[in-house]
């Protein structure tokens, strides 16, 4: 499976990042996004909600990874900023902590082109068994 170019031709929020998966294997996954502009808040600093959207990404791969269900949705995702990012590309790796039958727990870490950590965080991804719609009254 080309995750690669299913996510670039359905995601249209990875596309615009220009995510590039780097790696994926059993609990793991390692991303990378570039530094444009448009990114950026005032100070050229990367915005906050770029680095959690990429932490996103990374968390969301490194579950799916393990993903025994039909699907995944992102549960909680806690986020502490450590340190100013403005040198790219960003690297963001996932690793997951504990994987239950309805729950993934994931660790991510975002860092910048010479290994600074900029960002940790600590995510949680439901997994999705099935699909079944509830009738009214029923």
């Amino acid at each position: 499976m080309d995750l690669q170019n299913i996510l670039e031709n359905n995601d249209r929020v990875f596309k615009f990042l220009e995510v590039k998966i780097l790696d994926v294997k059993p609990g793991y996954s390692k991303i990378q996004i570039p530094y444009k502009e448009e990114f950026c808040r005032r100070g050229n600093v990367l915005n906050g909600g770029i680095i959690m959207t990429a932490i996103d990404f990374a968390g969301g791969l490194a579950t799916l990874s393990v993903n025994d269900g039909i699907d995944q949705v992102t549960q909680e995702l806690k986020v502490n900023f450590l340190e100013p990012m403005y040198r790219g590309p960003f690297t963001v790796e996932g690793k997951v902590v504990r994987k239950g039958r309805t729950a993934v727990v994931v660790q991510i870490e975002f860092r910048d082109s010479e290994g600074k950590l900029g960002a940790i965080a600590l995510g949680t991804w439901y997994i999705i068994r099935d699909r079944t719609v509830k009738k009214e009254g029923g």
